[in-house]
């Protein structure tokens, strides 16, 4: 018998349904039916942290405080030049590899 519906907007709870599925291998159907949730809203919390991890699971609609959401995005902007960095080293290495091999 499914429990009484629970509020979607907690992270810990969407956590607990993905961990669910994807390390304790229940399938999405009992998962949702046991937290009375539609299944499909358990699927849509899998694909998106399977995307995005934690972050994926944030409703950026329920967070309140907009120095948060500023902060948020700062992050994002930082992690990205911070792979586009990381792929610059690396291309720098494998050309440095290169002009060592033709001395």
């Amino acid at each position: 018998m499914p429990k009484k519906p629970i509020s979607h907007t907690s992270v810990e709870v969407k956590l607990e349904a993905v961990k669910n599925v994807l390390e304790n291998h229940q399938p999405v159907a009992v998962v949702a039916e046991e937290m009375g949730l539609h299944r499909d809203t358990v699927n849509r919390w899998v694909n998106k942290f399977k995307e995005n991890g934690k972050e994926g699971l944030m409703n950026s609609r329920s967070i309140t405080n907009s120095a948060s959401s500023k902060d948020l995005k700062r992050i994002r902007e930082l992690e990205k030049k911070l792979k586009e960095k990381e792929q610059e080293n690396e291309i720098l290495k494998k050309f440095q590899a290169f002009l060592k091999e033709n001395e």
